[in-house]
């Protein structure tokens, strides 16, 4: 069985969609990796050289910012958020993907509005050149960069997964 152009297009940005998450779990890896080493230079640099850094704090508290809003999608995508699996563990693959598609516009709300304000809130910290109050003081903006950038992340996972779970509903099986 052929499948029409439209269809094809669909499975190619799922697909793209995809890559774009598993690419950006590897990044929060790395990010995680960099978080350890710096966490241990800072601890050599304190304990055994008597001379602790004015900058690991921040970048550290910026990567973990980093990792979380970087991780927010792929959680989604996995299914690994909290929800109440006592009720949806007994469902067939297609009365959860229909509850899914259910619950689906409440949670594009949020990543919208996590959009909205984000942006407002990275604006607000650029313009006014925001930075941090410790001796090292980085600027906040890059950090705060990423809510709106992740709330957009969240938005396209969200619209992938309904798209599979309208699929699944309609059909049955899983795509």
């Amino acid at each position: 069985m052929t499948q029409t152009p439209s269809r094809n297009w669909a499975k190619r940005a799922l697909r793209l969609v995809d890559r774009l998450a598993s690419t950006i779990t590897a990044v929060s890896a790395f990010l995680l990796l960099a978080m350890t080493l710096i966490i241990t230079y800072e601890v050599g640099s304190r304990y055994f050289f008597g001379r602790p850094t004015i900058w690991a704090w921040d970048v550290n508290v910026q990567l973990m910012m980093a990792l979380i809003m970087l991780g927010i999608g792929d959680v989604y995508r996995r299914g690994q958020h909290i929800r109440v699996d006592v009720f949806t563990a007994a469902l067939s693959p297609r009365k959860r993907a229909f509850l899914d598609l259910m619950i689906a516009p409440l949670i594009l709300f949020v990543a919208v509005l996590i959009i909205w304000t984000g942006w407002n809130y990275f604006h607000r910290s650029f313009v006014r050149d925001q930075h941090a109050s410790t001796l090292f003081a980085p600027p906040l903006w890059p950090v705060k960069f990423l809510i709106p950038v992740c709330g957009a992340l969240l938005s396209l996972q969200v619209l992938t997964k309904a798209a599979s779970d309208l699929h699944t509903a309609l059909k049955g099986t899983p795509e």
